[in-house]
């Protein structure tokens, strides 16, 4: 695995909270044929990528408490 890296968060990027992705993501507003996260806090993007359906076997680590979502 990479080593964990921040970034600023880019302007393309859409800033929410995890969950409000979790709760997007639980009733079909993203997908991972729509695009992709990256974990992240409120003011620093991380080198670390989340699709929609690894939601339910990846562990959420405690740092991210938003998502940097990236349209296709």
């Amino acid at each position: 695995m990479k080593k964990l890296k921040f970034e600023s968060i880019p302007d393309y990027g859409d800033l929410m909270t995890m969950q409000v992705f979790i709760n997007s993501v639980k009733i079909g507003a993203f997908t991972d044929y729509d695009g992709f996260g990256n974990l992240s806090t409120e003011t620093q993007m991380s080198n670390r990528q989340l699709s929609p359906s690894q939601l339910r076997t990846r562990k959420i680590p405690k740092w991210a408490t938003h998502i940097v979502w990236f349209n296709k």
